[in-house]
């Protein structure tokens, strides 16, 4: 064989071990972040904020967050987050943390207030639904009120809290607060 002959092959050789290196270097980014982080939970909050989770055993909450990594998903995404089990840990979490939100199970909301409160001022109560079997949450839930944890992904949560958040620092009511108006008037 000429040189000639050889270049063509030699080409093809270098530029095979060029696109190999740059495809096995995909992703590398993410690792540092977690090892391997999905891109969907690649979620900054423009609003961070406090954030308990009132994680009862036996409830669907519990098995959304199970799922879903929920804490995680809010610590990702900058806000602080704290956990509750029971109604007295959530009682010392509550003076302790000041939190803007409470993630409560949707099931177990009408044990709270829903009081209307200003901006600052209290924490809101966000009611989440969860069907593990992927049939519809809770058939009475009010759609403006209750978050509903879905499908492969708690997306739909940690939209909802950034949402509630964005709301709050804005100084207007969030979804529950003002059904209750609608509800008193």
């Amino acid at each position: 064989m000429t040189r000639v002959q050889w270049i063509g092959p030699a080409v093809a050789v270098v530029t095979g071990a060029l696109v190999a290196t740059a495809a096995l270097a995909c992703g590398d980014k993410l690792v540092a972040m977690g090892g391997g982080v999905g891109f969907e939970r690649v979620m900054v909050s423009r609003n961070p904020g406090h954030i308990i989770l009132m994680l009862e055993p036996a409830t669907g909450l519990t098995a959304a967050n199970d799922k879903f990594n929920l804490a995680g998903s809010l610590k990702l995404a900058g806000h602080e987050v704290f956990v509750a089990t029971s109604a007295e840990d959530l009682r010392e979490q509550r003076i302790a943390a000041a939190p803007d939100v409470i993630l409560v199970d949707a099931s177990r909301a009408k044990q709270f207030q829903f009081q209307p409160v200003a901006a600052g001022s209290g924490p809101s109560i966000m009611p989440v639904a969860y069907s593990a079997d992927g049939g519809q949450a809770i058939a009475d839930a009010e759609a403006a009120c209750v978050t509903v944890a879905s499908g492969r992904k708690g997306a739909q949560v940690l939209k909802a809290v950034e949402q509630t958040l964005k709301l709050r620092r804005r100084g207007l009511p969030t979804p529950c607060e003002s059904n209750v108006d609608k509800q008193k008037a």
